[in-house]
């Protein structure tokens, strides 16, 4: 019993040794020290890999711009970027020194974006500029909210032209819709469709105003709904057109009507009404 108590005094004092070993003084400065260069070792490599990245991904993107943007001046683009520069870009140089010309709005539509407040509409144009032929172009262009319900197709429109690119155009909105001029496709081509398009008819499905618009010789011009029927058994379509109307032939513009047209081969949407047949 004696060793025993003695062994376990001895233990006792080991332990207690053991335990109460002093610590040194640089120790805990040593491992704050040591936390502090970890932390801010490795905070400097992650920003360091994020900085290289956010370089690299901003280089590509300015360079895809870069290139829509020339590849877009040159007429040879679309797609993403090129929509992102045409819409940040704007057209506004045109408004002083584009080209003035008439635009018939063939169809609109909503796009579902809005730029500046302003709802973003995706026109469909038929183009008319003096000395030149009618061309179809598609545009996108805000319209201003105090002209929604006021744009509709059949509306014609002032527009100004890029001189070195025709497709590329701005909307005057300080000229009224319906007071860009009396010139649409109907006025150009009426007779030269009359002396070589096909011949078909047309019932008449309805009207819409051209906001007063009249033909040089006076004669009224008025928007129509159309159905076309070409000749030869082909299937009837239907076309939205203004067209010159002689005042003895207002009465031929109600609904259900059957008139006598010629159909412009390259183009079926063109039509001419023969009203001397």
């Amino acid at each position: 019993m004696a060793v025993g108590a003695c062994g376990a005094v001895l233990l006792t004092a080991g332990i207690t040794g053991m335990t109460m070993w002093p610590m040194p003084g640089w120790a805990v400065p040593a491992f704050v020290s040591g936390m502090i260069l970890t932390l801010s070792g490795t905070f400097t490599a992650a920003w360091s890999f994020h900085s290289t990245m956010m370089g690299r991904a901003m280089s590509v993107f300015e360079t895809e711009v870069s290139a829509a943007s020339a590849a877009s001046s040159a007429g040879t683009v679309g797609g993403f970027f090129a929509m992102v520069n045409e819409m940040t870009r704007g057209n506004d140089d045109l408004r002083t020194g584009g080209i003035p010309a008439t635009a018939l709005v063939v169809s609109m539509a909503d796009t579902g974006m809005t730029v500046n407040d302003l709802p973003m509409v995706a026109f469909e144009l038929e183009v008319c500029r003096a000395g030149a032929a009618p061309y179809r172009v598609s545009h996108r262009e805000t319209l201003p909210r105090l002209l929604v319900g006021a744009v509709l197709p059949g509306c014609v429109l002032a527009v100004r032209i890029d001189p070195a690119r025709r497709e590329r155009l701005t909307i005057d909105w300080s000229v009224p819709p319906g007071e860009g001029g009396p010139v649409i496709k109907e006025h150009l081509s009426a007779a030269d469709l009359l002396a070589r398009g096909l011949p078909g008819t047309a019932t008449v499905l309805g009207t819409f105003s051209m906001n007063g618009m009249t033909a040089e010789n006076g004669d009224p011009i008025v928007g129509f709904m159309l159905r076309v029927t070409p000749d030869g058994g082909h299937a009837p379509y239907e076309v939205r057109l203004g067209h010159r109307v002689p005042s003895a032939h207002l009465h031929r513009t109600l609904p259900g009507t059957e008139l006598p047209v010629r159909i412009a081969a390259e183009d079926p949407e063109k039509v001419a009404v023969d009203w001397e047949s």
